[in-house]
């Protein structure tokens, strides 16, 4: 008995030891350099004091593969070291437009290096919280959030966001001291704005999704600012906005804009909130009767895969996710290196138009 509990004691150690995390100094003695040769080398530590060749470098490397190592997150929290993993808060309202930014910015984050860690916000203030609370928790280098300031909220995220550090913000920030990374809407307006009048358009009207949404008021400012120096039609009558406020369009709501933007009130072209909302607007133009473009020409906003698709092809405005990304990461890391200057806490993106055949 005595015999096969030893027997088995040997053989739990050996499982411990098989199974046992590997760690820098085993990397270290298998390459024949220094602990703190191999620490610069996978976890950029030591970057001020130690010095390896790029042969080294890449010995380092390849050892750590084949014994397949995997850094102690939790190790290097404690000692206060970079983690490599961002935390994503996500937008759950704009879902495709989101979608394809996160995607962007995972292969952006994957080329320096980083994981991200992803939760969504389902437009609720305490979820918000609850990740930023978890993420702060688990160390995360830096916290992407990538949601639409809803005026309603903005109140309460001052509290939420308040003595926290390393908070990207999509848009616009919350505080003064946080950095933000957005696409500039209003040159977006302008481009579709003289793109529809050097076509020959004169009553270009715009369709809304929502009356408090605030990129939607930003939009609908540089509408009239834009109409205004293309000496165009400026008649409120020419800005319809969703009564039903959401972002998905019904088929009343699209017969609805086309009876008070077209029928009433003669529109030749309509700036439409999104591409969904485009092509809801073509097909419905269709049922009513009119061509698209000989009679009407129809814009989108977000350059999504139905704009190519859709006959005749969209217009559209592609929002330039892969620049986005790359500010994003740029920010994330200069805010690890310590407080960002003013001058550059903000990062502007300049849409680009995608013209096709719905012009």
């Amino acid at each position: 008995m005595v015999r096969r509990w030893l027997a088995g004691l040997g053989k739990s150690k050996c499982m411990a030891e098989e199974e046992r995390k590997v760690r820098l100094v085993d990397i270290a003695n298998k390459a024949g350099v220094s602990r703190a040769a191999v620490g610069h080398i996978l976890n950029n530590s030591g970057v001020d004091s130690v010095r390896v060749s790029e042969a080294t470098r890449q010995k380092v490397l390849k050892i750590a593969e084949e014994l397949d190592y995997r850094p102690n997150r939790a190790a290097q929290r404690l000692r206060g070291m970079p983690t490599k993993i961002i935390g994503v808060v996500l937008d759950t309202v704009n879902r495709a437009v989101f979608s394809a930014r996160l995607s962007a910015i995972e292969a952006e984050a994957h080329s320096r290096g980083y994981r991200l860690m992803i939760g969504q916000a389902h437009h609720d203030p305490d979820e918000i919280k609850s990740y930023l609370d978890d993420f702060a928790d688990h160390g995360m280098d830096a916290i992407l959030c990538m949601f639409d300031l809803m005026q309603d909220f903005r109140p309460k995220l001052k509290k939420i966001f308040r003595d926290r550090n390393n908070i990207i913000l999509h848009s616009q920030p919350i505080l003064k001291t946080q950095p933000c990374v957005r696409v500039e809407t209003s040159s977006a307006i302008e481009q579709l704005v003289d793109h529809l009048a050097d076509r020959g358009r004169k009553r270009v009207a715009i369709q809304l999704w929502s009356p408090t949404d605030q990129l939607m008021a930003i939009r609908c400012e540089a509408w009239k600012a834009n109409v205004k120096r293309r000496k165009l039609a400026t008649s409120e009558s020419l800005i319809w906005t969703n009564p039903e406020a959401t972002q998905k369009p019904s088929r009343d709501a699209i017969d609805d804009c086309i009876q008070k933007l077209v029928v009433k009130n003669k529109a030749d072209a309509i700036i439409a909130s999104n591409d969904e909302w485009a092509v809801r607007i073509m097909q419905g133009l269709h049922r009513h009767g009119y061509k698209v473009p000989e009679d009407l020409a129809v814009t989108g906003y977000d350059n999504l895969d139905i704009a190519d698709v859709i006959e005749p092809g969209l217009t559209t405005i592609d929002q330039c996710h892969a620049a986005y990304a790359k500010a994003t990461l740029d920010l994330v890391e200069e805010s690890l290196q310590g407080e960002i200057p003013a001058a550059k806490r903000v990062r502007v993106i300049r849409p680009e138009l995608v013209v096709r055949e719905s012009t």
